[in-house]
């Protein structure tokens, strides 16, 4: 299992922290860095529709690989990009790898992984919230960069392969199972959205598959959330379904706050202040500003979070049971690590575990809390370093 101290896993375990710099801080002078014979410098990225995160890595010839632990070698320029001032991606990979040539003597890096928001097809993705419309295409990028293998995944894709780079002191275990070796690996992590993905095990590596499970059916548990379902159909114009992501995500849990404020049972008990406040905000900012209502104590913020803790337990459950990851459960997302009281309160943990004649075969699933937030970064340079080895 990843993250295991030495699991002797043949695979890269990788833990890089990139500098902290806001988007289109002035390109720093990197300092030169050394390439022994066999030396290989690899490229990973994160490709957001806004900006675009790259970092160079260099891996030391003969390196040895495990699951749970860095790999020798070192970051050696990272910098982020805004995408609206380029005109396509190549631009800003150009970019990029000419600011970072004298660290690297401008070496061509031997594999490229980017992470990439959105669904990949044929080893491309479209980004339409960018106003040049840009398409990546990895065999494309490959001939004009002169990088011999170039890979595109989905960014939750990348938050897999990041969960084989945790140490012991980056997970918290949230029940007593323990993990089995080679058994299927499921992370679930809500944010913006609320992203699924499992991993694979074969002859000793494991892969990462994506997933679209934020996207199927919300399951109402109780008289109130199947109310709120209803209220969620009226909303979105849905007279058949509504996602799951549209409760258990960061605008989700505004959209569960908007429910409660008209309902019979809550519309009494609203704090009119607090209400025109979260009401004005966007709807990315909603969730923000019910998560601090509820730590001041405000019913209906209390309520909301509740709800949203539940719905996510349940679905972490149902994740549990369509993959039988007895290699490990693990939440990641920036709410989780944020907020570790919600998913290690009563309102996850029952729900999670209340699946009828299968409830007990949920403590045999071994369940993590993520603690750190860029395992999709990591999970990309992971990815990179192990595309060396690929045919």
């Amino acid at each position: 299992p990843p993250g295991g101290g030495g699991s002797g896993i043949a695979l890269a375990g990788v833990h890089v922290t990139l500098s902290a710099r806001p988007a289109e801080a002035k390109a720093p002078v990197p300092r030169p860095v050394t390439l022994a014979p066999g030396d290989c410098i690899v490229m990973s990225g994160d490709c957001g529709g806004t900006n675009t995160r790259l970092q160079l890595f260099r891996v030391p010839a003969g390196s040895k690989l495990v699951v749970g632990s860095k790999p020798p070698g070192e970051c050696v320029y990272s910098q982020s990009y805004e995408n609206h001032k380029y005109p396509s991606f190549l631009k800003v990979c150009e970019t990029f790898l000419k600011d970072a040539g004298p660290a690297t003597g401008s070496s061509v890096p031997s594999a490229c992984c980017l992470a990439c928001a959105g669904g990949i097809t044929n080893n491309a993705v479209t980004f339409t919230n960018v106003a040049q419309g840009w398409t990546i295409d990895g065999s494309i990028l490959s001939a004009q960069l002169g990088i011999p293998k170039v890979q595109l995944i989905n960014d939750f894709e990348a938050q897999g392969y990041g969960l084989l780079t945790l140490t012991a002191s980056e997970k918290e275990p949230l029940n007593d199972a323990c993990p089995r070796k080679g058994s299927p690996i499921v992370c679930i992590g809500a944010g913006t959205g609320l992203g699924e993905c499992y991993l694979t095990e074969s002859h000793g590596a494991y892969t990462a598959w994506p997933s679209e499970g934020g996207h199927a059916e919300y399951a109402p548990r109780d008289t109130l959330t199947t109310d709120m379902l209803v209220f969620l159909k009226e909303k979105f114009c849905s007279n058949h379904r509504v996602s799951v992501e549209r409760v258990v995500s960061g605008p989700g849990l505004g959209n569960v706050y908007e429910f409660l404020r008209q309902h019979w049972a809550y519309k009494e008990r609203v704090d009119k202040a607090l209400d025109d406040k979260i009401e004005k905000a966007p709807a990315h900012a909603k969730g923000k500003l019910v998560a601090k209502g509820a730590e001041s104590g405000d019913v209906l913020c209390e309520k909301a979070v509740e709800i949203f803790c539940s719905s996510y337990g349940s679905e972490t459950g149902t994740a549990a049971l369509k993959w039988l990851p007895y290699g490990g459960l693990y939440i990641s997302g920036g709410i989780a690590a944020k907020n570790p009281s919600w998913v290690k309160g009563e309102a996850f943990k029952s729900a999670f575990k209340d699946k009828g004649r299968m409830s007990t075969l949920l403590d045999r699933v071994p369940l993590y809390l993520v603690t750190v937030e860029d395992t999709g970064e990591r999970g990309a340079l992971f990815k990179a370093i192990q595309m060396l080895d690929a045919p």
